[in-house]
Parts: structure tokens; C-alpha cells; sequence
């Protein structure tokens, strides 16, 4: 019998605890709440609403951050329309995903101190949220300019330039799709390899899907999409998983614009790091030996007979390349001294 009754007590103990709790908090919502009108100054209001703010989701308080938001715009003797009341009420509506209704108050925050990274950050996370990813990837690079760079910033702008994707067709686009004329605004003030890496991605896959080689547009994305993948590797403390692969495909891309501008492009640097980092650790042969020849064909192209011979040599070693015999065929039959070497 007592073994029956002992969860029952407890039950019936927790949910007076809980009561309690939530008649006290009533008690309370008053005193907090008078203690943010009668507050001066801007240490003591913004010291008044972290006390309400720790209040969310507690019995007998605010359900969520958007109840607490809602009911800071119901403040009177107009202390609703205070900036940092206001700039509680934007983060509030950000904490809950309702960046539409969040600008305007966290506009009003960044009018009242632009120099706030912070508040530039929830701007841009609010202006994400509301699915205007250009200017919210302005304002998250503005907030890297006033010295605020976060863990949240950086999932802020990898989320636009996916929301950005998601919300376009890349197809529709007359130029760079909206992602990536996002994302080169922040990476111009904060340039970050795995943004690099996404952008990258994404635009090759984009050609692939939506664009030819020798149209405008396709040129513009083959050459954007080599930049940042360069800019990855660049960047990057240890090669990124699937470097290889994403050198190789950006050499691709680039193969037209490459012959059309002699050389010109990206191409040979990306064949470079693509058989770099595509070698087998054991001692295999090579994950794209296709980009032996490749290089062997620029390098002949440019003059560099050699190290052409040397290269499609090393092609041939791996397997047979009929692409790398024509080459050989072609260079000079006596290739003397180069430079190369």
C-alpha cells in the first residue's frame, strides 16, 4: 500500500510545487513590470528587461520569447516605443521565427546605435527569416564590420545563401543567382572557406543543371565558381572533404571560357589542385588522372613543351590515354631546354 501511495504523494507534491510556482510568478509579473516603467536610463531599462527576458517559458510568465514580445508592445506612458524596448521586441520575434515583424523594431535599434554589430546580426538574421537575402546578407556583413562576427552570423549567412536557392529558380537569373550575390557580398568583408566551398557547389551544380559553356551566363558562373572554389582551398586550414571532385568539376566548367581566353582563367590552377588533392595515400593511382592531360594540353598550349611531355607521360603510366598520345604525337620531336625545368 505504501509503495502505491508513494508516487502519489510525490505527484501530488509537484503539482502544488508547480501552483506555487505560478501563483508566485503572478505575484512577481507586476513588480518586473513596474520596475521597467519606473526605470531610468539606459543601463537600468536594459537591466529591467534582462530580469523579464530570464522570466520566458516559466510558469505563470511568458510562454514563449513572441508572447513576451507581444507584450512588451503593450507597455504605456510610452516606454514600448523606447529603442532598447524595442530592440528587445525584435530579438524576441527572432527568437521565434517572426522576422517580418521584427524589422522595424530592429531597425529602430541600429538607427539608435549603428555601431552595434550585434544588432546589425539579429537585423540580418530578422531580414533572412523574412526572405530578403540580399539585404540580410548586407547587414550580416555590416555587422562583421563593426566588429561582430559570431557562431550565429556564420549560420545566419550559410542559411541565407540556402534560403536564397531554395527561393529562385537559378534558371530565372540574369546574371549570378541571388545565393551567390549574397554570399559575395558578406565573403567580401569575411571571406570563409566553407561559404567558399557551398558557393562553389552550388554554382557548378547550377550549371550543370541550367547553363552551355559558351553562353554568357554560363561563362560568368564557370568563372565565379572557380574563384571561390580557389578561394577554399585558399583559405582553409586542411583540404576540404571533396576538394578533389569540386577542382575537377570547376576545371570543367572552365575548359570553353579557358580555350576562348588562351589560358587566361582559373582552369590550370584548379587541374593543379584537383590531381593534388585526388592522390591515393596508399600509393594508388589518382582519383581524376584525366587532369594530367588536361594540364599537359595548357602547358603545350603555352608553349611549355616539356613539362606537356612530362605530364602526358605520366598519364600514359597510369593507363592507356589515347588523348595523351595525340598530344605526345604533337609536341616537338626534339624539345630541347625549357624553362620548366
Amino acid at each position: 500500500m505504501m509503495r502505491r501511495m508513494l508516487p502519489l504523494v510525490l505527484v501530488t507534491g509537484l503539482l502544488a510545487a508547480l501552483f506555487a510556482a505560478s501563483a508566485d510568478a503572478k505575484d512577481k509579473l507586476p513588480d518586473l513590470r513596474r520596475q521597467l516603467l519606473e526605470a531610468q536610463g539606459d543601463a537600468r531599462i536594459g537591466g529591467a528587461l534582462d530580469k523579464l527576458s530570464a522570466t520566458i517559458g516559466k510558469p505563470g510568465f511568458f510562454e514563449d520569447a513572441g508572447a513576451f514580445g507581444d507584450w512588451l508592445g503593450t507597455l504605456p506612458d510610452g516606454r514600448a516605443e523606447h529603442p532598447l524596448v524595442q530592440l528587445r521586441r525584435g530579438w524576441a520575434y527572432v527568437a521565434v521565427k517572426r522576422g517580418e515583424e521584427a524589422i522595424p523594431f530592429l531597425q529602430v535599434g541600429v538607427k539608435d546605435n549603428p555601431g552595434d554589430g550585434l544588432r546589425r546580426a539579429y537585423l540580418g538574421e530578422a531580414l533572412r527569416q523574412a526572405k530578403r537575402h540580399v539585404e540580410a546578407a548586407e547587414m550580416l556583413a555590416a555587422a562583421v564590420r563593426c566588429g561582430h562576427h559570431g557562431k550565429h552570423v556564420h549560420e545566419s549567412i550559410l542559411k541565407t545563401v540556402f534560403d536564397a536557392r531554395r527561393a529562385k529558380i537559378s534558371g530565372h537569373a540574369d546574371a549570378l543567382p541571388d545565393y551567390a550575390t549574397a554570399a559575395g557580398v558578406y565573403l567580401a568583408v569575411r571571406p570563409e572557406p566553407d561559404i567558399h566551398f557551398v558557393v562553389a557547389q552550388l554554382l557548378l551544380e547550377d550549371f550543370d543543371t541550367y547553363e552551355k559553356p559558351d553562353r554568357t551566363r554560363g561563362k560568368l558562373w564557370a568563372r565565379t565558381a572557380g574563384e571561390h572554389a580557389l578561394a577554399a582551398f585558399r583559405l582553409a586550414p586542411t583540404p576540404p572533404a571533396g576538394g578533389a571532385t569540386l577542382a575537377f568539376d570547376a576545371a570543367r566548367a572552365l575548359e570553353f571560357l579557358d580555350r576562348v581566353e588562351r589560358g587566361r582563367t582559373d582552369r590550370f590552377a584548379l587541374l593543379v589542385k584537383a590531381h593534388e588533392l585526388g592522390q591515393d595515400p596508399s600509393g594508388g593511382p589518382p582519383r581524376y588522372p584525366q587532369a594530367l592531360v588536361f594540364l599537359a594540353e595548357g602547358a603545350a598550349a603555352e608553349g611549355r613543351f616539356e613539362l606537356a611531355h612530362r605530364l602526358a607521360t605520366q598519364r600514359l603510366e597510369i593507363s592507356n590515354s589515347p588523348r595523351a598520345r595525340r598530344l605526345l604525337q604533337r609536341l616537338p620531336p626534339d624539345l630541347g631546354t625549357s624553362d620548366d625545368e
